[in-house]
């Protein structure tokens, strides 16, 4: 033996030492409110605002016990349980102006990606009529900055895949806004109506078709169950199609001779079951299959 503490040892009586200097702090803070309550409704005051001001600190400090020695300290200064409501007003409001400055600095973030994309994709000269036209057409609608990502993510999805996301952010955007009442609302509208958008678009290969077909349904749709009824007929629908595409298959290859006259038709056949299975693919994204399955035993 040397003489040292075992490690386990030793930590586990720095922890009781720190147990204990929380303690100690805890039980000083009480002792302190008592002393300067006149009144138990004073105390009841000083309670509760204590309470708040070590929630806020250790908010700020990322530390417990800074927390209460800074608030220790606070009470310990004030002439009247007013003082220490004061200085929680001024934190409060310090904190409320950190908190807009941040939510700014992330919608300046979050349009400058949108339009940095956009330039991107269709070049700088498109950038400041997207800009002008577009984009400040809406966004300074959405207070949320949860609900801006959400929306920021849904246009970039339309750009991949429809190419250009103007007529969707002109006709889409502003009913969305318009129909969800909560952040869940608007995730499940927008993705149900980029999936119809998307599923449409490919189907008729006419992208400004599907977006106002997309519209003439959120217009009167007063929930995204509307919306996953279309989708559910739409994959109905091209899985019919899938069927007679496969059956003209069958017969085709039930003949040695046939499947060499017909190569061709075969593999146009094959492209078009292959184009239906990716558009429902498309309009089951994100989508889970039960959710639909249950919207379509509801008709």
């Amino acid at each position: 033996m040397n003489g040292d503490i075992d490690t386990g040892v030793g930590l586990e009586l720095d922890q009781m030492v720190n147990e204990n200097e929380k303690n100690i702090m805890h039980n000083n803070i009480f002792e302190l409110i008592i002393r300067k309550s006149k009144n138990n409704n004073e105390y009841k005051k000083y309670v509760e605002i204590v309470g708040l001001l070590i929630l806020s600190y250790n908010s700020r400090l990322g530390n417990m016990n800074l927390a209460e020695k800074v608030v220790y300290d606070l009470i310990n200064e004030s002439k009247s349980v007013n003082d220490l409501v004061m200085h929680y007003n001024v934190l409060k409001k310090d904190e409320k102006a950190n908190t807009d400055k941040n939510a700014e600095n992330a919608r300046k973030s979050i349009a400058n990606m949108l339009l940095n994309d956009y330039k991107q994709r269709f070049g700088e000269g498109k950038k400041e009529s997207y800009n002008i036209l577009v984009l400040q057409s809406w966004i300074n609608k959405v207070e949320n900055i949860n609900e801006l990502a959400i929306l920021m993510d849904n246009i970039l999805s339309i750009r991949n895949k429809l190419g250009n996301s103007w007529d969707y952010e002109v006709h889409i955007i502003p009913l969305l806004l318009e129909k969800a009442f909560s952040t869940d609302e608007l995730i499940d509208y927008t993705n149900s109506i980029t999936n119809l958008v998307v599923g449409l678009a490919k189907k008729l290969n006419d992208n400004y078709l599907a977006i106002m077909t997309g519209v003439k349904i959120l217009e009167f749709s007063n929930s995204a169950t509307v919306i996953k009824k279309y989708i559910m007929d739409l994959i109905k629908e091209n899985n019919k199609n899938m069927d007679n595409l496969n059956a003209q298959l069958s017969i085709i290859n039930s003949n040695a001779i046939s499947k060499v006259k017909n190569a061709i038709k075969i593999k146009a056949l094959k492209q078009q079951i292959t184009e239906l299975k990716t558009i429902n693919g498309d309009l089951m994204n994100g989508i889970d299959p039960k959710d639909l399955m249950l919207e379509g035993t509801k008709r």
